[in-house]
C-alpha cells in the first residue's frame, strides 16, 4: 500500500511528536498548580518545536526532497552520543552524569575548546541542580549505580 506523498515517515513522525507535546500541555491545565509546572515547562516548548518540525517537514515533502537518505557516519556517532548519555543517565544520574557528559560531547565529539567545553558543564550543572533540585525543588533521578553505592 502506498503512502501518500505528502504524509511519509518524517511527516508522520513530527505529526505525532507535536500530538503528544500538545496533549501533554491540555492535559497539564487539568492539574493542580504545582503538579502543572513542570508538564508545561517541557509541553509548551516541545508543541511549539513540533509544530516547526511538522510544518518544515511538509515543506520538504512538497520540494521532492528524498526521504530514503541511508545513515551516514555522522548520524551514526549522534546515535552512538545518545546511546553514551542514556546510559551515562542511567547509571550515574543528571546531576553526575550530565555535566560530563555534556562537557565529553562538546569537547571530544565536537572539537569545541576546553573553555566552551567547560562553560557549557558548569552551566548544565548549574541549571540542573540550581534550577531542579533547589529553586523548584523537584529531586532528578539519582541514578541506579548512585542508588546502590549509597543504600
Amino acid at each position: 500500500m502506498q503512502i501518500n506523498s505528502a504524509m511519509n515517515g518524517r511527516v508522520a513522525t513530527a505529526l505525532v511528536m507535536f500530538a503528544i507535546f500538545a496533549s501533554m500541555s491540555l492535559l497539564a491545565l487539568g492539574f493542580p498548580p504545582k503538579a502543572r509546572l513542570l508538564p508545561l515547562l517541557v509541553g509548551v516548548p516541545g508543541a511549539i518545536l513540533g509544530l516547526i518540525q511538522l510544518i518544515n517537514e511538509v515543506r520538504q515533502t512538497k520540494n521532492g526532497i528524498d526521504d530514503e537518505e541511508k545513515f551516514n557516519a555522522e548520524e551514526r556517532y549522534m546515535f552512538l552520543w545518545l546511546f553514551i548519555f542514556f546510559f551515562g543517565i542511567l547509571g550515574f544520574g543528571f546531576i553526575f552524569a550530565s555535566p560530563i557528559l555534556v562537557f565529553g560531547f562538546l569537547y571530544l565529539g565536537r572539537k569545541e575548546t576546553l573553555l566552551v567545553g567547560l562553560i557549557s558543564a558548569i552551566a548544565t550543572l548549574a541549571v540542573l541542580y540550581g534550577v531542579f533540585e533547589k529553586a523548584f525543588e523537584i529531586p532528578l533521578f539519582e541514578g541506579l549505580i548512585v542508588e546502590w553505592l549509597s543504600f
